[in-house]
């Protein structure tokens, strides 16, 4: 029935959902979309909500936005104002969604905890989270073979990298001024290292920093909405991640011009040494923590992106020899996949963000390195340039993108090993 200004009216005999079911659905939807929760779970969670609180809604996710359709005819907007990594937020409101469920919190009590789940402060003190991003770059670093001073040359430019993004984080700034910030400042305490001879491994104190910002979580859930068929989303994430790359690869090359020159980027490192087994996953392990804490994990599940880059690193540190990079990497991040999601459903956590903080130490960041200062040779050359750079190039772009695709594959079929493992347990018990 259409009233008379056109307007459409619901049936009669649709009963209206009370206003505070429709306020905790759309606080809960725009928190989930907002901590950059999988588009698949989002959905999966919001609808066990609104089945508990007699509500039928249809879920349709985009870009910082989640419609909900009333079958009544209504729709609702939820829209959050920038995409975040927070995993003590995100957890917490899969964790108030499910005592509402199993009705150990009334419906008032929920929507109060999670309009109180933002304002919480950080589980960790600022500077505990800066120190342990530093040594994360440090460690990260150290396993890419990297000598004493660009090992400290990246942790320093890394922690102060951090603290130039947290005091950006509380000022209205543009979308991509974080990255580039934090490039910008790697890339001069690094050029300044370089530039004083503190290294005799000079690339490296360039490309970890920028390492420290590729944006992980946001690359594997635009994967893993694509492959559930939400095409726009899983786009428009690929498309932020995309930015903060370009944001941080422009900082890094306006960072270091002051100290280098027209010659930033062009010193290539060397490739990664051995350095056995257990001090390979002994770093792992610090990197892994430091990215979990910088992602506000709790320290109670800190441990779980600890084990990932253990297990994950030291099985492709085992098969690098026999099995070469591509398939030691695909094995450690099938079993990076495995526990991290096997530890996000049992704990609710969000997936990407432990998968990330477990991957980051596999990162092809010799290749990815490579090939930047390749190109910016070729660009540099112009026409008299050495066909041959150009060959080799093309194909260490070629063999890092590659690497990139074996960790998203990798991840994403252990991720769906774990999801099998738990629907085949749920339906065991009944």
């Amino acid at each position: 029935m259409t009233s008379e200004s056109g307007s459409i009216e619901p049936p009669h005999d649709v009963a209206r959902p009370s206003e505070a079911a429709l306020r905790f659905l759309q606080l809960n939807a725009r928190l989930l979309v907002e901590y950059n929760v999988r588009s698949k779970h989002l959905e999966r969670a919001i609808g066990q909500v609104a089945r508990h609180v007699g509500v039928s809604v249809q879920t349709v996710v985009g870009y910082r936005e989640v419609t909900l359709a009333l079958a009544d005819g209504r729709g609702f907007h939820a829209r959050a104002p920038e995409l975040r990594i927070n995993v003590a937020v995100s957890a917490g409101v899969l964790s108030v969604s499910d005592e509402l469920c199993l009705d150990h919190i009334g419906l008032d009590e929920a929507t109060r905890r999670l309009e109180t789940l933002e304002r919480l402060p950080p589980r960790h003190d600022r500077w505990v989270v800066v120190a342990l991003f530093g040594l994360a770059a440090s460690a990260i670093a150290w396993l890419l073979g990297a000598d004493s001073g660009a090992v400290v040359a990246s942790g320093v430019s890394s922690s102060v990298g951090l603290l130039a993004r947290q005091v950006l984080a509380r000022r209205p700034v543009i979308l991509f001024a974080q990255p580039f910030a934090a490039g910008l400042i790697g890339a001069a305490i690094g050029g300044l290292a370089i530039r004083l001879a503190w290294t005799a491994t000079p690339g490296f104190c360039l490309i970890v920093p920028a390492l420290m910002l590729v944006p992980g979580p946001y690359l594997i859930n635009s994967v893993y909405d694509m492959l559930d068929n939400h095409i726009p989303t899983g786009i428009y994430r690929l498309v932020l991640a995309m930015g903060i790359l370009i944001a941080t690869a422009l900082g890094v090359v306006l960072g270091g011009w002051p100290t280098l020159g027209p010659a930033t980027m062009l010193t290539l490192p060397s490739e990664a040494v051995s350095i056995g087994l257990p001090l390979d996953m002994a770093l792992a392990g610090v990197a892994a923590c430091g990215f979990g804490a910088f992602y506000n994990a709790p320290w109670r599940v800190l441990w779980v992106s600890i084990v990932c880059g253990m297990v994950g690193h030291g099985l492709r540190y085992v098969g690098l020899e026999p099995l070469g990079m591509s398939m030691s990497t695909l094995f450690g991040c099938l079993a990076i996949g495995l526990v991290a999601n096997t530890a996000a459903i049992g704990m609710h956590l969000p997936f990407s963000a432990l998968a990330f903080a477990g991957a980051v130490p596999m990162m092809p960041g010799v290749f990815i390195y490579q090939s930047m200062a390749g190109a910016m040779r070729l660009s540099a050359a112009g026409t008299a340039a050495d066909p041959s750079l150009a060959a080799t190039t093309l194909a260490l772009s070629f063999k890092a993108v590659f690497v990139v695709g074996v960790m998203a594959i990798g991840l994403l079929v252990g991720g769906s090993l774990a999801d099998l493992a738990s629907r085949r347990d749920r339906m065991s018990r009944g």
